[in-house]
Protein backbone atom coordinates (compact mmCIF):
# COMPACT_ATOMS: atom_id res chain seq x y z
CA UNK A 1 0.00 0.00 0.00
CA UNK A 2 0.97 3.43 -0.80
CA UNK A 3 2.10 5.76 1.94
CA UNK A 4 -0.76 8.73 3.25
CA UNK A 5 2.01 11.01 2.70
CA UNK A 6 1.88 9.64 -1.30
CA UNK A 7 -1.69 9.21 -1.59
CA UNK A 8 -2.31 13.02 -0.52
CA UNK A 9 0.29 14.03 -2.58
CA UNK A 10 -1.89 12.17 -5.73
CA UNK A 11 -4.67 13.85 -4.86
CA UNK A 12 -3.02 17.17 -4.86
CA UNK A 13 -2.19 16.29 -8.26
CA UNK A 14 -5.36 15.50 -9.27
CA UNK A 15 -6.58 18.62 -8.13
CA UNK A 16 -3.98 20.32 -9.89
CA UNK A 17 -5.11 18.62 -13.35
CA UNK A 18 -8.42 19.96 -12.62
CA UNK A 19 -6.99 23.27 -12.32
CA UNK A 20 -4.84 22.89 -15.44
CA UNK A 21 -7.20 21.81 -17.65
CA UNK A 22 -10.63 22.95 -16.32
CA UNK A 23 -12.30 25.53 -18.85
CA UNK A 24 -13.62 28.24 -15.72
CA UNK A 25 -11.85 31.14 -15.86
CA UNK A 26 -9.46 32.30 -13.36
CA UNK A 27 -8.29 29.03 -11.95
CA UNK A 28 -5.07 28.58 -13.37
CA UNK A 29 -3.68 31.59 -11.37
CA UNK A 30 -4.24 29.14 -8.43
CA UNK A 31 -1.16 27.42 -9.68
CA UNK A 32 0.76 30.38 -10.44
CA UNK A 33 3.64 31.42 -7.89
CA UNK A 34 3.22 34.91 -6.41
CA UNK A 35 5.12 36.73 -4.33
CA UNK A 36 2.73 38.67 -2.58
CA UNK A 37 1.66 37.12 0.80
CA UNK A 38 -1.97 35.19 0.59
CA UNK A 39 -2.70 36.53 -2.81
CA UNK A 40 -4.21 32.76 -3.82
CA UNK A 41 -6.46 32.74 -0.70
CA UNK A 42 -7.54 36.12 -1.50
CA UNK A 43 -8.39 35.31 -5.31
CA UNK A 44 -10.13 31.93 -4.40
CA UNK A 45 -12.03 34.07 -1.77
CA UNK A 46 -13.10 36.22 -4.63
CA UNK A 47 -14.22 33.48 -6.69
CA UNK A 48 -15.88 31.69 -4.09
CA UNK A 49 -18.02 35.31 -3.70
CA UNK A 50 -18.87 35.09 -7.07
CA UNK A 51 -19.52 32.18 -7.48
CA UNK A 52 -22.12 31.81 -4.63
CA UNK A 53 -24.00 34.77 -5.42
CA UNK A 54 -24.17 34.29 -9.51
CA UNK A 55 -25.74 30.98 -8.41
CA UNK A 56 -28.25 32.75 -6.17
CA UNK A 57 -29.28 35.46 -8.83
CA UNK A 58 -29.92 31.67 -10.59
CA UNK A 59 -31.50 30.00 -8.33
CA UNK A 60 -34.13 33.37 -7.32
CA UNK A 61 -34.88 33.29 -10.86
CA UNK A 62 -35.79 29.83 -11.13
CA UNK A 63 -38.48 30.39 -8.14
CA UNK A 64 -39.24 33.35 -9.93
CA UNK A 65 -39.97 31.61 -13.36
CA UNK A 66 -41.88 28.69 -11.44
CA UNK A 67 -43.88 31.22 -9.39
CA UNK A 68 -44.80 33.69 -12.28
CA UNK A 69 -43.60 32.23 -16.37
CA UNK A 70 -45.26 35.03 -18.01
CA UNK A 71 -44.40 38.56 -19.05
CA UNK A 72 -46.63 41.43 -19.52
CA UNK A 73 -45.99 43.34 -22.17
CA UNK A 74 -47.73 46.81 -23.91
CA UNK A 75 -48.86 46.24 -26.92
CA UNK A 76 -47.84 49.16 -28.95
CA UNK A 77 -51.03 49.96 -30.76
CA UNK A 78 -53.85 51.96 -29.39
CA UNK A 79 -57.95 50.78 -29.27
CA UNK A 80 -60.31 53.23 -30.38
CA UNK A 81 -62.59 53.55 -27.18
CA UNK A 82 -65.80 52.69 -29.29
CA UNK A 83 -64.35 49.09 -28.85
CA UNK A 84 -65.07 49.60 -24.96
CA UNK A 85 -68.69 49.28 -23.73
CA UNK A 86 -69.44 52.27 -21.67
CA UNK A 87 -69.78 51.42 -17.43
CA UNK A 88 -73.18 51.16 -15.80
CA UNK A 89 -73.58 53.99 -13.61
CA UNK A 90 -75.40 54.01 -10.55
CA UNK A 91 -76.86 57.12 -8.48
CA UNK A 92 -77.70 56.65 -4.74
CA UNK A 93 -79.53 58.80 -2.17
CA UNK A 94 -77.98 59.17 1.12
CA UNK A 95 -81.26 58.49 2.90
CA UNK A 96 -81.78 55.11 2.39
CA UNK A 97 -85.37 54.73 2.95
CA UNK A 98 -88.24 57.68 2.09
CA UNK A 99 -90.22 58.44 5.05
CA UNK A 100 -92.89 59.16 2.95
CA UNK A 101 -93.33 56.28 1.39
CA UNK A 102 -92.23 54.40 4.85
CA UNK A 103 -95.27 56.05 6.49
CA UNK A 104 -97.34 54.86 3.47
CA UNK A 105 -96.15 51.21 3.75
CA UNK A 106 -96.75 51.41 7.82
CA UNK A 107 -100.44 52.57 6.82
CA UNK A 108 -101.01 49.17 5.01
CA UNK A 109 -99.50 47.16 7.93
CA UNK A 110 -101.24 49.13 10.28
CA UNK A 111 -104.54 48.29 8.30
CA UNK A 112 -104.39 44.88 8.38
CA UNK A 113 -103.06 44.39 12.10
CA UNK A 114 -106.36 46.23 12.77
CA UNK A 115 -108.48 44.67 10.71
CA UNK A 116 -107.05 41.20 11.31
CA UNK A 117 -106.75 42.56 15.07
CA UNK A 118 -108.41 39.07 16.54
CA UNK A 119 -107.46 36.59 14.10
CA UNK A 120 -103.69 37.46 13.90
CA UNK A 121 -103.19 38.07 17.80
CA UNK A 122 -104.71 34.62 18.78
CA UNK A 123 -101.36 32.78 20.32
CA UNK A 124 -99.42 36.08 20.11
CA UNK A 125 -97.44 37.37 22.99
CA UNK A 126 -97.26 40.88 21.20
CA UNK A 127 -99.78 44.03 21.84
CA UNK A 128 -101.12 46.25 18.83
CA UNK A 129 -98.43 48.78 17.52
CA UNK A 130 -99.55 52.33 16.58
CA UNK A 131 -98.94 53.85 13.13
CA UNK A 132 -96.08 56.00 13.97
CA UNK A 133 -94.44 53.26 16.28
CA UNK A 134 -94.73 50.77 13.45
CA UNK A 135 -93.30 53.48 11.10
CA UNK A 136 -90.20 53.59 13.39
CA UNK A 137 -90.05 50.21 13.11
CA UNK A 138 -89.57 49.86 9.94
CA UNK A 139 -86.39 51.20 10.19
CA UNK A 140 -85.10 48.43 11.16
CA UNK A 141 -84.71 47.28 7.69
CA UNK A 142 -82.34 49.49 6.84
CA UNK A 143 -79.84 47.14 8.90
CA UNK A 144 -79.71 44.55 6.88
CA UNK A 145 -77.51 47.22 3.98
CA UNK A 146 -73.53 46.94 4.55
CA UNK A 147 -71.97 49.48 6.66
CA UNK A 148 -69.16 47.92 8.83
CA UNK A 149 -68.90 51.12 10.84
CA UNK A 150 -72.07 51.91 12.00
CA UNK A 151 -73.50 50.43 15.27
CA UNK A 152 -76.96 49.99 15.97
CA UNK A 153 -78.97 48.51 19.28
CA UNK A 154 -81.29 45.62 18.66
CA UNK A 155 -83.65 44.97 20.84
CA UNK A 156 -85.03 41.19 20.05
CA UNK A 157 -88.28 41.71 20.90
CA UNK A 158 -89.18 44.69 18.55
CA UNK A 159 -87.26 42.78 15.69
CA UNK A 160 -89.65 39.51 16.58
CA UNK A 161 -92.71 41.52 16.57
CA UNK A 162 -91.92 43.18 13.10
CA UNK A 163 -91.13 40.07 11.56
CA UNK A 164 -94.53 38.41 13.08
CA UNK A 165 -96.32 41.31 11.53
CA UNK A 166 -94.61 41.31 8.14
CA UNK A 167 -95.59 37.24 8.23
CA UNK A 168 -98.84 37.84 8.48
CA UNK A 169 -99.53 40.99 6.10
CA UNK A 170 -97.95 38.56 3.20
CA UNK A 171 -100.31 35.65 4.50
CA UNK A 172 -98.03 33.64 6.08
CA UNK A 173 -95.47 33.20 3.28
CA UNK A 174 -91.75 34.14 4.06
CA UNK A 175 -91.26 38.08 2.94
CA UNK A 176 -88.78 39.66 0.98
CA UNK A 177 -86.29 42.13 2.90
CA UNK A 178 -84.92 43.27 -0.17
CA UNK A 179 -88.31 43.60 -2.31
CA UNK A 180 -89.64 45.70 0.63
CA UNK A 181 -86.45 48.05 0.64
CA UNK A 182 -87.16 49.05 -2.81
CA UNK A 183 -90.92 49.75 -1.80
CA UNK A 184 -89.62 52.17 0.65
CA UNK A 185 -87.13 53.76 -2.03
CA UNK A 186 -88.50 56.84 -4.25
CA UNK A 187 -88.27 56.34 -8.03
CA UNK A 188 -85.52 56.70 -10.35
CA UNK A 189 -87.84 59.70 -11.77
CA UNK A 190 -87.76 62.00 -8.89
CA UNK A 191 -83.93 61.09 -8.43
CA UNK A 192 -82.60 61.67 -12.02
CA UNK A 193 -84.67 64.80 -13.51
CA UNK A 194 -83.44 64.96 -17.45
CA UNK A 195 -80.62 63.50 -19.13
CA UNK A 196 -78.12 65.03 -22.43
CA UNK A 197 -76.74 61.82 -24.04
CA UNK A 198 -74.83 62.85 -27.58
CA UNK A 199 -76.53 66.64 -27.28
CA UNK A 200 -79.44 64.82 -27.56
CA UNK A 201 -81.81 65.57 -24.41
CA UNK A 202 -83.29 61.83 -23.16
CA UNK A 203 -86.11 60.43 -21.04
CA UNK A 204 -84.41 59.51 -18.01
CA UNK A 205 -86.91 57.08 -16.77
CA UNK A 206 -86.24 55.19 -19.98
CA UNK A 207 -83.05 54.95 -18.97
CA UNK A 208 -82.12 54.36 -15.21
CA UNK A 209 -83.79 51.04 -13.26
CA UNK A 210 -84.05 50.68 -9.60
CA UNK A 211 -82.22 48.08 -8.02
CA UNK A 212 -80.72 47.09 -4.56
CA UNK A 213 -77.21 47.55 -3.98
CA UNK A 214 -75.28 46.72 -0.67
CA UNK A 215 -75.55 50.22 0.83
CA UNK A 216 -78.79 51.13 -0.53
CA UNK A 217 -81.36 51.07 -3.53
CA UNK A 218 -79.71 53.24 -6.35
CA UNK A 219 -81.17 54.28 -9.86
CA UNK A 220 -78.87 52.68 -12.53
CA UNK A 221 -77.98 53.54 -15.56
CA UNK A 222 -76.41 51.11 -18.61
CA UNK A 223 -77.00 48.23 -16.27
CA UNK A 224 -77.29 44.86 -18.05
CA UNK A 225 -77.64 42.35 -15.29
CA UNK A 226 -80.54 40.32 -14.37
CA UNK A 227 -82.80 40.88 -11.59
CA UNK A 228 -81.95 39.37 -8.15
CA UNK A 229 -85.92 40.21 -6.95
CA UNK A 230 -87.22 37.28 -4.59
CA UNK A 231 -90.32 37.12 -6.61
CA UNK A 232 -90.34 35.36 -9.81
CA UNK A 233 -93.09 37.83 -11.30
CA UNK A 234 -90.99 40.71 -10.24
CA UNK A 235 -87.49 39.37 -11.83
CA UNK A 236 -89.29 38.77 -15.10
CA UNK A 237 -91.31 42.60 -14.34
CA UNK A 238 -87.34 43.48 -14.19
CA UNK A 239 -85.86 41.74 -16.82
CA UNK A 240 -88.07 43.09 -19.19
CA UNK A 241 -87.68 46.71 -18.24
CA UNK A 242 -84.21 46.04 -19.02
CA UNK A 243 -84.24 44.43 -22.05
CA UNK A 244 -86.73 47.53 -22.69
CA UNK A 245 -83.95 50.13 -22.30
CA UNK A 246 -82.27 51.89 -25.24
CA UNK A 247 -78.84 50.70 -25.95
CA UNK A 248 -76.52 53.54 -25.99
CA UNK A 249 -73.47 53.35 -27.47
CA UNK A 250 -70.47 56.01 -27.30
CA UNK A 251 -68.21 56.33 -30.58
CA UNK A 252 -65.93 59.08 -29.04
CA UNK A 253 -64.55 60.99 -26.53
CA UNK A 254 -65.00 64.67 -24.64
CA UNK A 255 -67.78 65.95 -22.47
CA UNK A 256 -70.23 66.21 -25.83
CA UNK A 257 -70.26 62.96 -26.92
CA UNK A 258 -70.77 61.77 -23.15
CA UNK A 259 -74.03 61.64 -21.00
CA UNK A 260 -75.11 64.35 -18.32
CA UNK A 261 -77.62 63.80 -15.89
CA UNK A 262 -79.23 66.25 -13.71
CA UNK A 263 -80.14 65.15 -9.95
CA UNK A 264 -82.63 66.43 -7.35
CA UNK A 265 -82.84 65.53 -3.69
CA UNK A 266 -85.32 65.05 -1.85
CA UNK A 267 -86.29 67.67 1.02
CA UNK A 268 -84.86 67.11 4.34
CA UNK A 269 -88.18 66.41 6.54
CA UNK A 270 -88.25 63.15 3.87
CA UNK A 271 -84.46 61.73 5.15
CA UNK A 272 -84.99 59.02 7.70
CA UNK A 273 -81.57 57.46 7.87
CA UNK A 274 -78.04 58.36 5.53
CA UNK A 275 -75.41 56.33 4.64
CA UNK A 276 -72.97 58.82 6.00
CA UNK A 277 -72.82 61.73 8.20
CA UNK A 278 -73.77 64.16 5.11
CA UNK A 279 -76.37 64.05 2.43
CA UNK A 280 -74.22 63.76 -0.73
CA UNK A 281 -75.54 61.69 -3.89
CA UNK A 282 -73.24 58.43 -4.49
CA UNK A 283 -72.27 57.69 -7.59
CA UNK A 284 -71.42 54.07 -8.29
CA UNK A 285 -69.26 53.31 -11.58
CA UNK A 286 -68.42 49.74 -12.41
CA UNK A 287 -69.28 46.85 -15.26
CA UNK A 288 -72.33 46.17 -16.95
CA UNK A 289 -73.06 42.66 -15.32
CA UNK A 290 -71.82 43.32 -12.16
CA UNK A 291 -73.55 43.46 -8.75
CA UNK A 292 -73.63 47.30 -7.68
CA UNK A 293 -70.80 47.30 -5.40
CA UNK A 294 -67.55 48.10 -5.53
CA UNK A 295 -65.07 45.09 -4.08
CA UNK A 296 -62.23 44.43 -5.85
CA UNK A 297 -61.57 48.23 -5.63
CA UNK A 298 -60.34 48.46 -9.37
CA UNK A 299 -63.33 50.82 -10.62
CA UNK A 300 -65.25 53.90 -8.98
CA UNK A 301 -67.22 55.59 -5.60
CA UNK A 302 -67.26 59.02 -6.18
CA UNK A 303 -69.59 61.32 -3.56
CA UNK A 304 -71.77 64.16 -5.38
CA UNK A 305 -72.21 67.27 -3.12
CA UNK A 306 -75.06 69.40 -3.51
CA UNK A 307 -75.08 72.10 -5.87
CA UNK A 308 -72.01 71.05 -7.85
CA UNK A 309 -71.03 69.95 -11.03
CA UNK A 310 -68.78 66.83 -11.56
CA UNK A 311 -67.13 66.14 -14.40
CA UNK A 312 -66.09 62.38 -14.72
CA UNK A 313 -63.72 61.08 -17.31
CA UNK A 314 -63.46 57.33 -18.03
CA UNK A 315 -60.15 55.60 -19.45
CA UNK A 316 -60.51 52.42 -20.25
CA UNK A 317 -58.10 49.67 -20.41
CA UNK A 318 -58.15 46.64 -22.88
CA UNK A 319 -56.00 43.65 -21.96
CA UNK A 320 -55.95 40.23 -23.41
CA UNK A 321 -53.81 37.27 -22.95
CA UNK A 322 -52.30 34.78 -25.71
CA UNK A 323 -53.34 31.03 -26.66
CA UNK A 324 -49.93 30.51 -25.20
CA UNK A 325 -50.90 31.53 -21.61
CA UNK A 326 -53.73 29.16 -22.18
CA UNK A 327 -50.97 25.83 -20.66
CA UNK A 328 -50.25 27.58 -17.70
CA UNK A 329 -52.49 26.87 -14.80
CA UNK A 330 -54.73 29.81 -13.30
CA UNK A 331 -52.85 29.44 -9.90
CA UNK A 332 -49.62 30.48 -11.70
CA UNK A 333 -50.87 33.14 -14.03
CA UNK A 334 -53.35 34.54 -11.81
CA UNK A 335 -56.04 34.76 -14.04
CA UNK A 336 -59.53 32.91 -15.67
CA UNK A 337 -60.25 32.87 -19.09
CA UNK A 338 -63.70 33.52 -19.67
CA UNK A 339 -65.11 29.98 -20.57
CA UNK A 340 -62.77 29.02 -16.89
CA UNK A 341 -64.32 31.38 -15.02
CA UNK A 342 -67.74 30.47 -16.12
CA UNK A 343 -67.18 26.74 -14.96
CA UNK A 344 -65.98 27.68 -11.92
CA UNK A 345 -68.64 29.41 -10.52
CA UNK A 346 -71.43 27.50 -12.59
CA UNK A 347 -72.45 30.21 -14.44
CA UNK A 348 -72.49 32.22 -17.32
CA UNK A 349 -70.74 34.96 -16.81
CA UNK A 350 -67.40 35.27 -14.62
CA UNK A 351 -65.81 38.81 -12.84
CA UNK A 352 -63.73 38.74 -10.05
CA UNK A 353 -66.51 41.19 -7.91
CA UNK A 354 -68.85 38.63 -9.02
CA UNK A 355 -66.92 35.56 -7.60
CA UNK A 356 -66.21 37.63 -4.61
CA UNK A 357 -69.87 38.46 -4.16
CA UNK A 358 -70.53 34.56 -4.09
CA UNK A 359 -67.66 33.85 -1.96
CA UNK A 360 -69.03 36.09 0.83
CA UNK A 361 -72.52 34.94 -0.05
CA UNK A 362 -71.33 31.45 0.97
CA UNK A 363 -69.83 33.01 4.24
CA UNK A 364 -72.90 34.40 5.24
CA UNK A 365 -74.59 31.10 5.26
CA UNK A 366 -71.50 29.25 6.98
CA UNK A 367 -71.94 31.92 9.83
CA UNK A 368 -76.14 32.88 9.74
CA UNK A 369 -77.35 29.70 7.68
CA UNK A 370 -78.78 32.53 5.27
CA UNK A 371 -78.03 35.25 3.27
CA UNK A 372 -79.01 39.05 3.37
CA UNK A 373 -81.37 39.66 0.38
CA UNK A 374 -79.81 43.19 0.04
CA UNK A 375 -76.22 41.80 0.18
CA UNK A 376 -76.66 38.99 -2.33
CA UNK A 377 -77.44 40.48 -5.38
CA UNK A 378 -78.05 37.18 -7.07
CA UNK A 379 -81.42 35.18 -7.79
CA UNK A 380 -79.61 31.78 -6.74
CA UNK A 381 -81.65 29.34 -4.57
CA UNK A 382 -80.15 29.99 -1.24
CA UNK A 383 -81.61 31.02 1.89
CA UNK A 384 -82.39 34.44 2.78
CA UNK A 385 -82.39 36.36 5.86
CA UNK A 386 -85.49 37.35 8.30
CA UNK A 387 -85.52 40.07 11.09
CA UNK A 388 -84.68 37.17 13.36
CA UNK A 389 -81.37 36.65 11.21
CA UNK A 390 -80.36 40.39 12.07
CA UNK A 391 -78.50 40.00 14.89
CA UNK A 392 -76.28 37.31 13.61
CA UNK A 393 -75.74 39.75 9.93
CA UNK A 394 -74.79 42.70 12.49
CA UNK A 395 -72.74 40.62 14.59
CA UNK A 396 -70.51 39.23 11.58
CA UNK A 397 -70.74 42.72 8.85
CA UNK A 398 -67.78 43.46 9.39
CA UNK A 399 -66.24 40.64 7.24
CA UNK A 400 -68.02 41.28 4.26
CA UNK A 401 -67.64 44.88 4.32
CA UNK A 402 -65.15 45.91 1.39
CA UNK A 403 -62.42 44.03 -0.20
CA UNK A 404 -59.59 45.06 1.99
CA UNK A 405 -61.41 43.83 4.98
CA UNK A 406 -63.31 40.72 3.50
CA UNK A 407 -60.51 38.13 4.24
CA UNK A 408 -60.50 38.98 8.08
CA UNK A 409 -62.59 38.55 11.07
CA UNK A 410 -62.49 40.86 13.82
CA UNK A 411 -61.07 39.23 17.30
CA UNK A 412 -63.77 40.90 19.40
CA UNK A 413 -65.09 39.10 22.40
CA UNK A 414 -67.92 37.57 20.75
CA UNK A 415 -66.47 36.39 17.47
CA UNK A 416 -62.77 35.49 18.58
CA UNK A 417 -64.02 32.21 19.25
CA UNK A 418 -65.46 31.43 15.31
CA UNK A 419 -62.60 33.75 13.64
CA UNK A 420 -60.84 30.66 12.78
CA UNK A 421 -64.10 29.54 10.61
CA UNK A 422 -63.87 32.62 7.96
CA UNK A 423 -61.21 31.87 5.33
CA UNK A 424 -60.00 34.08 2.19
CA UNK A 425 -61.66 33.45 -0.99
CA UNK A 426 -58.08 32.02 -3.08
CA UNK A 427 -60.02 30.93 -6.01
CA UNK A 428 -61.10 34.23 -7.15
CA UNK A 429 -58.69 35.87 -9.81
CA UNK A 430 -59.00 38.39 -12.47
CA UNK A 431 -59.72 38.00 -15.61
CA UNK A 432 -57.49 37.36 -18.41
CA UNK A 433 -59.69 39.27 -21.31
CA UNK A 434 -61.77 42.05 -20.87
CA UNK A 435 -61.43 46.00 -20.16
CA UNK A 436 -60.77 48.22 -16.91
CA UNK A 437 -61.45 51.49 -16.36
CA UNK A 438 -59.85 54.49 -14.70
CA UNK A 439 -62.04 57.30 -13.00
CA UNK A 440 -61.14 60.60 -12.27
CA UNK A 441 -63.43 63.44 -10.86
CA UNK A 442 -63.58 66.88 -11.45
CA UNK A 443 -65.56 69.67 -9.43
CA UNK A 444 -67.01 72.59 -9.78
CA UNK A 445 -69.70 74.75 -7.97
CA UNK A 446 -73.23 75.32 -9.46
CA UNK A 447 -74.60 78.60 -9.48
CA UNK A 448 -77.90 79.07 -7.61
CA UNK A 449 -80.76 80.57 -9.69
CA UNK A 450 -81.26 84.06 -9.10
CA UNK A 451 -84.85 84.17 -8.85
CA UNK A 452 -87.64 82.16 -7.64
CA UNK A 453 -88.67 81.08 -11.15
CA UNK A 454 -85.72 79.09 -11.99
CA UNK A 455 -82.69 78.68 -14.34
CA UNK A 456 -83.19 80.35 -17.93
CA UNK A 457 -81.34 78.03 -20.30
CA UNK A 458 -79.56 74.96 -20.85
CA UNK A 459 -80.29 71.63 -18.79
CA UNK A 460 -81.63 73.50 -15.87
CA UNK A 461 -83.93 75.49 -17.49
CA UNK A 462 -87.07 76.63 -15.39
CA UNK A 463 -85.32 74.35 -12.16
CA UNK A 464 -85.06 76.26 -9.43
CA UNK A 465 -83.13 75.53 -6.10
CA UNK A 466 -85.93 74.32 -3.71
CA UNK A 467 -84.63 71.25 -3.59
CA UNK A 468 -80.29 70.77 -3.55
CA UNK A 469 -79.28 69.77 -7.49
CA UNK A 470 -76.54 68.39 -9.00
CA UNK A 471 -75.03 68.12 -13.04
CA UNK A 472 -72.81 65.07 -13.53
CA UNK A 473 -71.04 64.20 -16.69
CA UNK A 474 -69.49 61.42 -17.56
CA UNK A 475 -67.47 60.60 -21.25
CA UNK A 476 -64.38 58.57 -22.16
CA UNK A 477 -61.21 60.36 -21.08
CA UNK A 478 -59.48 60.28 -24.51
CA UNK A 479 -60.36 59.16 -27.84
CA UNK A 480 -57.66 56.14 -27.70
CA UNK A 481 -56.94 53.85 -25.31
CA UNK A 482 -53.83 51.71 -24.82
CA UNK A 483 -53.86 47.47 -24.79
CA UNK A 484 -52.42 45.34 -23.00
CA UNK A 485 -51.54 41.68 -23.85
CA UNK A 486 -50.27 39.07 -21.54
CA UNK A 487 -48.05 36.37 -23.61
CA UNK A 488 -45.52 33.20 -22.32
CA UNK A 489 -42.25 35.00 -22.99
CA UNK A 490 -40.23 34.02 -20.07
CA UNK A 491 -40.48 30.18 -21.18
CA UNK A 492 -37.50 27.77 -20.24
CA UNK A 493 -35.23 28.52 -22.99
CA UNK A 494 -35.51 32.02 -22.02
CA UNK A 495 -34.47 31.47 -18.34
CA UNK A 496 -31.89 28.81 -20.55
CA UNK A 497 -30.45 31.86 -21.96
CA UNK A 498 -29.85 34.16 -18.91
CA UNK A 499 -28.31 31.44 -16.96
CA UNK A 500 -25.94 31.34 -19.77
CA UNK A 501 -25.38 35.02 -20.33
CA UNK A 502 -24.35 35.42 -16.16
CA UNK A 503 -22.25 32.63 -16.36
CA UNK A 504 -19.92 33.06 -19.22
CA UNK A 505 -20.23 36.80 -17.97
CA UNK A 506 -18.88 36.18 -14.54
CA UNK A 507 -16.10 33.18 -15.18
CA UNK A 508 -16.54 31.96 -18.06
CA UNK A 509 -18.87 29.05 -16.92
CA UNK A 510 -21.22 26.65 -18.92
CA UNK A 511 -22.67 23.18 -19.13
CA UNK A 512 -19.54 21.55 -19.97
CA UNK A 513 -17.35 22.68 -16.89
CA UNK A 514 -20.37 21.23 -14.62
CA UNK A 515 -19.73 18.10 -16.46
CA UNK A 516 -16.06 18.53 -16.21
CA UNK A 517 -16.65 18.82 -12.00
CA UNK A 518 -18.96 15.55 -11.83
CA UNK A 519 -16.49 14.66 -14.11
CA UNK A 520 -13.54 14.84 -11.90
CA UNK A 521 -15.57 14.15 -8.46
CA UNK A 522 -16.63 10.86 -9.77
CA UNK A 523 -15.23 8.94 -12.59
CA UNK A 524 -11.70 10.70 -12.53
CA UNK A 525 -11.73 10.29 -8.30
CA UNK A 526 -13.03 6.38 -8.71
CA UNK A 527 -10.84 5.70 -11.33
CA UNK A 528 -7.75 7.44 -9.15
CA UNK A 529 -9.15 5.18 -6.39
CA UNK A 530 -9.02 1.78 -7.61
CA UNK A 531 -5.74 2.31 -9.51
CA UNK A 532 -4.75 3.48 -5.82
CA UNK A 533 -6.14 0.98 -3.46
CA UNK A 534 -7.65 -1.92 -5.35
CA UNK A 535 -5.03 -2.69 -7.83
CA UNK A 536 -1.29 -3.97 -6.71
CA UNK A 537 1.09 -2.06 -5.19
CA UNK A 538 4.00 -3.19 -7.74
CA UNK A 539 2.39 -1.47 -10.25
CA UNK A 540 2.52 1.94 -8.93
CA UNK A 541 3.58 3.64 -12.83
CA UNK A 542 -0.46 2.89 -13.78
CA UNK A 543 -1.31 5.51 -10.65
CA UNK A 544 0.61 8.16 -12.30
CA UNK A 545 -0.58 7.56 -15.47
CA UNK A 546 -4.16 7.76 -14.49
CA UNK A 547 -3.30 11.19 -12.04
CA UNK A 548 -1.26 12.81 -15.13
CA UNK A 549 -4.23 12.19 -17.79
CA UNK A 550 -8.06 13.46 -18.18
CA UNK A 551 -8.82 9.70 -19.77
CA UNK A 552 -9.98 7.21 -17.64
CA UNK A 553 -7.73 4.50 -18.94
CA UNK A 554 -10.18 1.72 -19.10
Amino acid sequence: MYQLSEVESNYRRLFKDFLRNSYINGLKLLLLHSPVHYAKALWLAFLAVIVVWTHIVIVNLTLEYIDQPTEIHMAPNLVHVSNSPFPAVGVCRSSMISKSLMHNYAAKIYLHQTQNGAAVGNGSRYSPLGLEVLADRLLLLSNFYLNADEEAPLDVAELGQLHWLLTSYYNGSEYSVHDILRELTPDCGDLVLRGIVYGTPVNTSQLFIKRATSSGVCCIFNYRRPSYSRYPGQRERDDAEMAALPQVVFESNSVLNGIQFVLQDTNQDDYTLSYFTNTAFRLLIFPQEDYASVQSNKHGEILVDHNTIVEIPVQPKFFDSSAAVRDVTPTVRRCYFPEEGRKLLNQSYYSLDECILLCRINSMLQHCGCASSPMAGTALNVSYCSLLDLPCLMKWRSVWYGFTEYPYVEQDEGAAEDASSMAQCPLCLPSCDGVNFEISSNVAPLRRSFNSSGYGHGLLKDLNNDRPLSIIKLFFKLRFAQSTQMDMVGDWIVLLNRFGGILSLMYGFSIISYIEIFYYLTGKWFVFYYRAWIKPRNDSNKIDSVTSSLHWNE
